[in-house]
């Protein structure tokens, strides 16, 4: 709380954070070296921090995140916990129901986080939560005197006050609730909330507020709201009237102060997500073929074109791998049969379907040497063939069992 304590004694608990750039205290309480190269900035750890102001507690400042599916929104989250050290939990709203029905509470989330954090309280009340896939508790379009939304709007009443921050009465037992049983109080003030989804057609909503039906010299061109660009314009001008007619209710609204918007990924980023990264999908499959002892070797082109093809998809970088698994599907399950091969080789051609993936059976052939044959104009490089399935081969196997049921009948 920090209530009549100096600045630099009141945020000690922040030192605990791992954040070594800003400096760190030791055990005696003295601040260490400084991370930094620069020997005059600010540090956290030191009593003399920022300046002396009037005393007040800090509240969070809850966030929703909106951008098109595989832009990084649960990545980001994921990387803000491990950076500041502290519980994360991912929770799937399509699963959240109304209280009393079939399905999960809303306390499940904070139970989760409380298990996520060693079953320590006091880490539990300085976590994450971020709630994915938000616009589908949006309330449904039908007749609400029909049946109960318990699942849509019934949901974002009950998270109200959990997000709001209250102290959040929260079984021990998951499962029914039993009045009876044994309840964890949950502070909730400082727990971080992120919402995410992709709010499909919320961009619809914003171009109508933004750009209204006018004629003459001064009218507003009609824009592509498909493409990926406009579209996180139109996301970064949302406001919170926007997600209310999207579906969402003020209360729930109000309480996300910021609205954050991720952009859709061009070719250039995919194509970065496919090498860049430590855990790299091109890292991967290189690591599976290097199992039997292949290398994998897919040209910048290839590359270019797997994040083409991801592109006019839609599905952001989690289409990379399905469009890689589709190529090299075959390759992954004839390579370990045949002991030769040394270099699988993928090109532009391979990953637009018009030939199968190269193997390189001749030892002393390279991958520079191939690509200067195939540059003067040779089709078929000796030393190399395509990946084949022997259709053949499987007939024959099947063919013995024929003339056995043939012989029996």
């Amino acid at each position: 709380n920090g209530a009549g304590l100096p600045l630099g004694e009141a945020i000690s608990g922040i030192q605990d954070l791992n954040l070594g750039q800003f400096g760190k205290s030791l055990p005696d309480g003295s601040p260490q070296k400084l991370f930094c190269e620069m020997p005059d900035v600010n540090s956290i750890a030191q009593s003399t921090f920022g300046r002396e102001v009037e005393d007040c507690e800090l509240d969070k400042s809850n966030i929703i995140i909106i951008g098109p599916t595989g832009s990084g929104k649960t990545l980001l989250v994921k990387t803000l916990a491990k950076l500041i050290d502290v519980p994360l939990v991912i929770a799937d709203a399509t699963c959240l129901t109304q209280a009393g029905y079939v399905g999960e509470d809303v306390e499940s989330i904070l139970f989760k986080l409380y298990l996520e954090s060693g079953q320590d309280i006091e880490r539990c009340q300085r976590g994450i939560v971020y709630i994915d896939e938000t616009d589908k508790i949006r309330k449904s379009g039908g007749n609400i005197s029909i049946s109960r939304d318990v699942s849509g709007e019934g949901v974002q009443h009950a998270l109200l006050k959990i997000v709001e921050g209250n102290v959040i009465n929260v079984p021990k037992e998951p499962g029914r609730k039993n009045p009876r049983g044994d309840f964890l109080q949950i502070d909730t003030s400082n727990i971080l909330f992120i919402c995410g989804g992709a709010f499909a057609g919320l961009e619809k909503i914003i171009n109508r507020r933004m750009d209204s039906a006018s004629i003459g010299f001064g009218a507003q061109m009609k824009k592509e709201l498909d493409d990926h660009k406009v579209q996180g314009k139109y996301f970064d001008n949302a406001i919170p009237k926007d997600l209310v007619e999207y579906g969402m209710i003020p209360e729930y609204v109000g309480r996300f102060p910021v609205i954050v918007s991720t952009k859709g990924l061009d070719v250039s980023n995919l194509v970065d997500i496919l090498t860049t990264p430590k855990n790299s999908l091109m890292k991967q499959y290189k690591l599976l073929f290097a199992m039997n002892d292949v290398n994998l070797h897919v040209t910048k082109c290839g590359l270019e074109e797997v994040a083409k093809t991801a592109f006019a998809r839609g599905t952001g970088a989690r289409g990379l791998r399905s469009i890689t698994e589709n190529v090299l599907m075959e390759t992954q399950f004839v390579v370990p049969s045949l002991p030769d091969v040394h270099t699988v080789y993928m090109d532009a051609a391979v990953i637009r379907g018009e030939r199968k993936p190269i193997l390189f059976i001749d030892p002393n052939l390279t991958v520079e040497k191939y690509e200067k044959l195939v540059k003067s104009g040779k089709t078929d490089v000796p030393g190399t063939m395509p990946v084949h399935i022997d259709h053949a081969v499987e007939m024959e196997t099947e063919a013995p069992a024929d003339d056995e049921e043939a012989e029996a009948a």
